[in-house]
């Protein structure tokens, strides 16, 4: 007679770790020290460990390498990844050197980790979702000390291997300071509020929860007094609220793209007069991109025939600030992600901008709220890209990436998920010899 005796079964432990737990803590450190950067910045400089704050951008380099390996994407998807190596070799023939390429990868490496490895983080929402909520408060908190105390961090700056680099930028607008709290510069500060904020405003179950965080995410931006976040802000909040209306959801969803193109050339086709509008303004910065900003490196990419071709990934952006390159100097700031693309790829970055709609798309017909918060944070940041490069700061990066990661693992499902054409039978005219 055969023994019956129980078969114990080995339950998970708490402490056990597996690759999408490595995933979702490099996304909440990459989240808290952008949350603290120019906190972190002060002291770590102050202990000589500065180096420290690069970590979490390496392990997103290093994550999205390992997962090459087991990333299925699109042919789409896989020939954008050869073009920003040809990008980067035809940047090499204008003048860019090895530190440039790299500085540069190192700068998109949240988008790069977001795209091939975002996706695994659903695993984990309640820990995001929590740390996510602990950056938001501490964001509200840095700006209430940077109101009333004078924190040791504003204004502060250290060296780098010879590169001088700000831990936080006193700034101020109409003779107003404008707060960056535990961040680098109230411009951070404000993505940093109205990414989160909606985040949470999407994924929250409670509604009453969910506009209690709306408003105090605005209030929050609105007192680091950055306009273009606001605007964000105000308009993904509002596309979420007329999700299920379809045609108006991809209406002002075009409307946005197709603004965001536009400016720049608006910029050429429109003689600004500087002289209507004060330094005071509140308009003032808008048109200093119409009239200075903006022609400028376009009139740069035309006059050295790049307009087609592009300078090349890693002639435009911080990148050149950390490694000067020769006549390069006018492509370190763009002031738009349009531009921005457009300097570094030619036409082809006009194209990527403009997927912004089929990637809209997808996400408005999400049924998840993982899907909607997608759509609300990468919404707000087509907004905000109207006049940031977006691809320069770390959470719009991070947040863009796993839009676009969710969305492949989406329509990846909806492929397996398709009935197999079934096979019609050989036709054998000699049965007898098969």
């Amino acid at each position: 007679m055969m023994s019956t005796s129980p078969v114990y079964v080995e339950k998970p432990s708490l402490l056990s770790f597996d690759k999408s737990t490595a995933i979702v803590l490099v996304a909440i450190s990459l989240m808290v020290v952008e949350t603290f950067s120019g906190a972190l910045r002060f002291y770590l400089d102050q202990a000589g460990i500065s180096v420290m704050l690069y970590g979490p951008k390496v392990a997103c380099l290093i994550l999205f390498a390992l997962e090459l390996r087991n990333f299925k994407a699109s042919p789409a998807v896989w020939l954008c990844l050869l073009g920003l190596l040809l990008s980067a070799a035809w940047a090499g023939l204008n003048g860019a050197g090895a530190g440039n390429f790299a500085f540069a990868l190192y700068g998109i490496s949240p988008l790069l980790f977001g795209l091939a490895c975002g996706d695994q983080i659903i695993r984990h929402k309640r820990l995001f979702m929590w740390a996510i909520a602990f950056c938001l408060m501490a964001s509200l908190a840095g700006i209430a000390l940077d109101r009333y105390i004078n924190l040791p961090w504003k204004g502060y700056s250290y060296t780098i291997a010879g590169t001088e680099l700000s831990a936080n930028t006193a700034w101020a607008a109409e003779d107003a300071d404008r707060p960056a709290g535990f961040a680098r510069i109230s411009s951070a500060l404000a993505i940093i509020i109205s990414i989160f904020s909606l985040y949470l405003i999407a994924t929250l179950r409670s509604r009453l929860l969910g506009l209690l965080v709306c408003a105090i995410g605005l209030g929050g931006v609105i007192l680091t007094t950055s306009k273009a976040p606001a605007l964000g802000f105000i308009g993904a909040v509002g596309l979420l609220m007329i999700c299920r209306f379809r045609w108006t959801t991809r209406a002002a969803v075009v409307v946005a793209v197709v603004l965001g193109i536009s400016l720049p050339f608006l910029a050429l086709m429109v003689d600004f007069d500087p002289n209507k509008i004060s330094a005071t303004s509140a308009l003032a910065s808008i048109y200093d991109r119409l009239i200075n900003t903006w022609p400028n490196v376009i009139k740069a990419l035309i006059s050295e025939d790049r307009a087609i071709t592009g300078a090349g990934f890693g002639l435009v952006g911080s990148s050149v600030a950390a490694f000067p390159v020769i006549d390069a100097d006018v492509f370190m700031i763009s002031d738009s992600t349009v531009v921005y693309l457009w300097a570094i790829f030619g036409l082809a970055g006009l194209f990527l901008y403009a997927l912004h709609i089929p990637l809209f798309f997808i996400l408005a017909d999400s049924t998840t709220r993982y899907g909607r918060a997608m759509l609300g944070t990468s919404f707000c940041i087509c907004i905000v890209s109207w006049t940031t490069d977006t691809l320069e700061v770390t959470l719009a990066n991070l947040f863009l990436g796993m839009a676009v990661g969710h969305v492949l693992a989406v329509k990846s499902q909806v492929r397996n998920a398709l009935p197999k054409p079934l096979e019609l039978p050989r036709w054998n005219p000699l049965p007898g010899l098969s």
